[in-house]
């Protein structure tokens, strides 16, 4: 599931008239209180549960960008629109920068996995400078929807074969890039992912005193480990996501990807 498979065209608006953060919210609530899959959520309860995500941290995404996202109890799917301001909005976004496009998801509380995905693919879609700049220049909701309908759609143009699975393997060492390259993972349709905490080889070797004196010792590297099960037809469009989010794997020293095969699967993990 992705963000087109969600979005409704009633729901991308254009509003220059927002000023700030409690307008945005105000604005996308009353939208959303109004559609029937928020189940019998009023506008005010709507714009609660919105607020109570942002207390768990700002979802200003960057780069002009804010996904808001919030969870309904008894809401019978899910619902997305998108509110493009021409003037910037301060929406405690990470970077600091002003936020002009809002694309946003409300769900069920009980559809975390899915919930996951459809932000995951906003977020990979609105990573491209491109695409922003591209959304920011159209001049109706119908050129946006249009715009993102092209953008998210899926070609299956390969051949017929039978679904082998890979399992892949991703060291993170830059805690910068962690969450960008998690997200690809929870995004895609991979069958397990888990993330590990590991330690450098050097943890333990500077240890030993044989090798004392060849690692500082006061240095602690950030590690982690992302181990997935993946379909073989994802594994390349996964390694140029990553790439899209880090830059050029071959010219790091900090993410470390491999991919082996692997002859049957079996059991799963929930999320």
């Amino acid at each position: 599931m992705n963000l087109m498979d969600v979005l409704d065209p009633e729901l991308i608006v254009f509003s220059p008239d927002l000023t700030d953060k409690e307008d945005v919210l105000r604005k996308i609530s009353s939208m959303a209180a109004v559609k029937d899959l928020v189940g019998n959520a009023t506008e005010d309860e709507v714009y609660d549960a919105f607020l109570t995500r942002e207390s768990l941290g700002s979802t200003g995404f960057g780069h002009g960008v804010a996904i808001p996202h919030c969870r309904i109890a008894g809401a019978g799917g899910f619902l997305a629109g998108m509110i493009i301001t021409p003037k910037g909005i301060d929406f405690d976004s990470i970077d600091g920068e002003s936020v002009r496009i809002f694309p946003f998801v409300v769900g069920p509380e009980s559809e975390a996995k899915e919930y996951l995905r459809i932000l995951s693919s906003i977020a990979q879609l609105l990573r491209s400078e491109t695409v922003r700049k591209q959304i920011l220049s159209l001049a109706s909701t119908e050129e946006v929807h249009r715009f993102l309908k092209e953008q998210t759609r899926v070609e299956d143009t390969a051949p017929s074969r039978r679904p082998g699975m890979k399992m892949m393997h991703v060291f993170v060492q830059n805690e910068d890039l962690f969450d960008d390259i998690l997200q690809i993972f929870t995004g895609s349709d991979s069958v397990s992912a888990v993330v590990l905490e590991t330690h450098e080889s050097t943890d333990y070797l500077m240890k030993g005193p044989f090798f004392a004196g060849f690692w500082d010792t006061s240095v602690q590297r950030f590690n982690r480990l992302i181990v997935a099960v993946i379909r073989d037809e994802l594994v390349n469009g996964v390694v140029r996501s990553i790439e899209y989010a880090c830059g050029k794997l071959a010219d790091r020293d900090d993410v470390l990807v491999t991919v082996t095969d692997l002859h049957y699967t079996l059991g799963s993990l929930s999320i």
